[in-house]
């Protein structure tokens, strides 16, 4: 069963608040991981969803079926495929990780959490810690050994 769900995203209450880069955090990461966490596919659409904004209007006039979107509010589309129960059950848990994304808060701990995995990830400090987001380490690595998290 595929189920699909548009998730407005407040930008016309908030103007001045960077939503997508919040639910993209550093290098597409965040996302990727809430992607993996609910086992769902998340996908940010709509007008203001491209970083380049002549070109997002080029494509937006172009009438193509797989730019329609751009004439929409900017929104986060979640799509589940999986046997019904566990589709609503997905699709449940996707939404209630989501709504905390759509929190126009500057200091709160998503954003920490991303601060210090971009400082990792631009080669911050040997001895920083291993960013963790609720409960799980966030870095991938190919076959290198993590540093050791001393709290």
């Amino acid at each position: 069963m595929k189920l699909g769900q548009k998730v407005l995203i407040p930008v016309k209450q908030f103007p001045k608040f960077n939503f997508v880069g919040k639910l993209l955090g550093p290098r597409g990461n965040s996302l990727k991981r809430l992607q993996e966490e609910t086992l769902t596919k998340m996908s940010i659409l709509g007008k203001g969803s491209m970083r380049d904004k002549a070109k997002e209007e080029e494509l937006r006039k172009s009438g193509e079926a797989k730019y329609f979107h751009l004439n929409d509010d900017l929104h986060v589309l979640i799509e589940v495929f999986a046997p019904p129960a566990e589709a609503y059950a997905r699709m449940g848990h996707a939404l209630e990780e989501i709504k905390k994304f759509l929190i126009p808060d500057y200091n709160d701990e998503i954003r920490q959490a991303q601060l210090q995995e971009l400082t990792y990830l631009n080669g911050g400090s040997e001895n920083a810690d291993v960013p963790v987001v609720r409960g799980k380490p966030t870095l991938r690595t190919r076959g290198v050994p993590t540093p050791a998290i001393t709290r």
